[in-house]
């Protein structure tokens, strides 16, 4: 099955150190621009607004929700994809679609294609349960979570990154970790790498948002396409790459990046 692809927007200026343990930790801030990809479509949140936009029309819908989110992503079960909003003010994560379905979770800071990741760092599955984690959770929350390509959640805090495999804790992988996470069958930490750009790795290259363009290239780094582009995220939808920009201008491309008119 297909993984959930999350990539992370542009960071904005740093904040306060967060103690973990006896350790500061530099916390980034929450993206301003977050979005998660599946077979199914891209979901989107900007300053808490939520958008849904699902293949192959990619017609975006603007969600009213009852209140701003802090969190999108898409469930992945077998070969259902359901999205989600979370509204940490409320206490709740609901279904981002026509089929309304509200869970009392807590302070929702990130949610991966199977865990719902809250403030205090502790984990939750879509229906609530912790049981459904299997894991003790991080000290504090998570800056980013991806469900990597090998099934685990791995998440991101300052330049700490730990798998979240459900053992009694989460393994910390690194302290030097790239601001942006990636899914990879051949990462450098397993299911995940990290990149100091909004990455994406398919069976048809790797995808890279400079800023400027955004570029393909291949297992050795070789550039074989680029085209003008500007900042935003990016992920797969089925073979296509989708990419939403601030202010949400979305983009589709065929894999050797001949973009198509969504």
């Amino acid at each position: 099955m297909k993984r959930l692809l999350v990539a992370a927007s542009l960071l904005l200026g740093a904040c306060a150190p967060v103690m973990q343990g006896d350790t500061s930790v530099q916390r980034a801030p929450k993206p301003a621009l977050q979005a998660s990809f599946s077979p199914a479509g891209v979901i989107w949140l900007e300053g808490g607004q939520v958008w849904l936009a699902r293949s192959p029309g990619f017609q975006k819908v603007n969600l009213r929700l009852p209140g701003p989110a802090s969190a999108v992503a898409w469930q992945a079960v077998t070969n259902d994809f359901t999205p989600w909003a979370a509204l940490t003010a409320a206490g709740l994560i609901v279904t981002a679609d026509a089929r309304p379905v509200s869970v009392p979770v807590g302070r929702v800071v990130a949610m991966s294609s199977s865990r719902v990741y809250r403030e205090d760092g502790s984990a939750v599955g879509f229906d609530g349960s912790a049981a459904a984690v299997g894991s003790a959770g991080l000290l504090g929350a998570p800056d980013t979570v991806l469900t990597g390509s090998d099934g685990l959640d791995y998440a991101l805090q300052g330049s700490r990154l730990y798998r979240v495999d459900g053992s009694a804790a989460p393994t910390l992988l690194t302290t030097g970790a790239a601001p942006f996470l990636y899914a990879a069958a051949a990462g450098e930490f397993g299911g995940v790498g990290t990149a100091n750009a909004p990455t994406l790795v398919t069976s048809t290259g790797r995808y890279v948002l400079t800023g400027a363009a955004l570029e393909r290239r291949d297992a050795a780094g070789a550039l074989l396409a680029s085209v003008p582009h500007g900042a935003g995220v990016l992920g797969a939808v089925g073979s296509l790459i989708v990419t939403v920009q601030p202010g949400g201008k979305l983009r589709v491309f065929a894999p050797e990046l001949r973009e198509l008119t969504p």
